[in-house]
């Protein structure tokens, strides 16, 4: 593990919160949710994990991160190192599957990396994955966001274009109990923090064909997203670039890559539907 990062500290976990905290949980497995919960601990940042760490982020005893721990050693997805538990090559096994499965990733990765040098502008692609949209593909090599974002790492919903495009496609009782289920914390000066305001800008969206942030997510932070659609016609994903209030305006960011970003969108979507068709 690199010097002062701890796995106690908040790590974005895909397993629900409700989930984890329950005692009960009603048709799920606790302890599968758990020791799936220690398999995402693992990160860039994040190489080994310690029982103690496992326990502090589980909000559960030693002796039940002990239990989890030996459990996913046996079945050999975890090896015990000399700074705590490491992962083991069997989880290639799990990854290989997926990246069979949706080998057009690097398609379409290659598509936005080439898009984001013609736009001299970062780019991403999202798709929605519960309360967070989660990136797919982006281009590494520009970032305005503060954090640096990798692949599978995700962002709030409420507050990104890509997830408010997304969230777009939801007949509105549906955005409803959606937005029931997410804490709409205020992340900048223009979060949306009410249903309300979520519906309103929705219905705008809709009417628009494409979504924008403008310090909602970060301060400074501007972002165009247009819809990437399946064979269906479904969109099922967001194409994203972003910039900066110090760099142009929203008005600005618009009107120099709206067009070009739908175009893009229009490709990627018949290169997604394609590999869709032939391999139903």
């Amino acid at each position: 593990m690199k010097p002062g990062r701890s796995v106690s500290e908040p790590v974005v976990s895909s397993i629900p919160a409700d989930i984890l905290g329950s005692d009960n949980p009603k048709d799920y497995s606790l302890t599968l949710a758990k020791g799936l919960a220690i398999l995402e601990l693992f990160s860039e940042d994040v190489k080994a994990v310690t029982l103690q760490g496992v326990a502090d982020h589980l909000s559960t005893s030693r002796a039940t991160a002990r239990r989890l721990i030996m459990t996913l050693e046996i079945a050999g997805y975890v090896e015990k190192g000399r700074d705590g538990y490491t992962l083991s090559s069997k989880c290639l096994a799990i990854s290989r599957a997926y990246l069979g499965i949706n080998s057009v990733l690097s398609i379409l990765g290659d598509m936005v990396r080439d898009l984001a040098a013609r736009l001299e502008c970062p780019c991403s692609l999202v798709s929605l994955d519960r309360s967070d949209v989660m990136f797919l593909c982006r281009d590494p090599s520009r970032r305005v966001y503060a954090s640096r974002l990798a692949l599978g790492d995700r962002l709030p919903a409420h507050a990104s274009a890509g997830g408010k495009l997304l969230l777009a496609n939801l007949a509105d009782d549906a955005l409803r109990a959606w937005f029931g289920t997410v804490t709409a914390a205020p992340l900048a000066s223009r979060t949306i923090q009410s249903y309300p305001a979520l519906l309103a800008e929705i219905r705008k969206i809709r009417k628009l064909g494409y979504a924008v942030t403008e310090s909602e997510l970060e301060e400074g932070v501007l972002s165009l997203a247009v819809p990437v659609r399946d064979n269906k016609g479904t969109t099922t994903m967001a194409l994203i670039t972003s910039s900066m209030t110090t760099r142009t305006s929203l008005a600005g960011l618009i009107e120099a890559n709206l067009e070009t970003m739908k175009a893009a969108a229009e490709d990627m979507s018949q290169a997604f539907g394609d590999f869709l068709r032939h391999n139903a």
